[in-house]
């Protein structure tokens, strides 16, 4: 395991408010048929619009990039999405390399009831 420091700002659109949950994953894990995208490694709460710092323990000898996922709670409910609130804001920020051991990263917040897979990998 190696630690990297990341470093995150969640950004919603103008006037959505509530607390923030990100989701940071490894990008892409294991080689060959095995190889996958979004292994989930840690969820941190955070506030919106302000810059947090948070050390992860990363398994590099696996794989390689960071995702990092948010998710904004607008009614408060502690669900992402429900099939009757579909008003949570969601999105997605990848970062290529980690290897300096430090990764800065902004998610904005684009789209309602999106989980990390719809953001990425992306459609081809």
């Amino acid at each position: 395991m190696k630690q990297i420091e990341v470093t995150t700002t969640v950004v919603p659109p103008p006037g959505v408010e509530g607390p923030v949950e990100v989701r940071l994953f490894q990008l892409w894990l294991l080689e060959g048929t095995m190889r996958h995208p979004l292994q989930l490694l840690e969820i941190v709460p955070a506030e919106a619009n302000k810059a947090f710092t948070h050390t992860i323990d990363y398994p590099a000898n696996f794989g390689e990039g960071l995702a990092v996922f948010a998710w904004i709670d607008t009614d408060g409910d502690g669900i992402h999405c429900t099939p009757t609130v579909r008003d949570d804001m969601s999105g997605l920020a990848t970062v290529e390399s980690v290897d300096s051991g430090k990764a800065e990263v902004t998610v904005t917040l684009t789209d309602a009831c999106r989980a990390p897979g719809w953001f990425y990998p992306p459609a081809e």
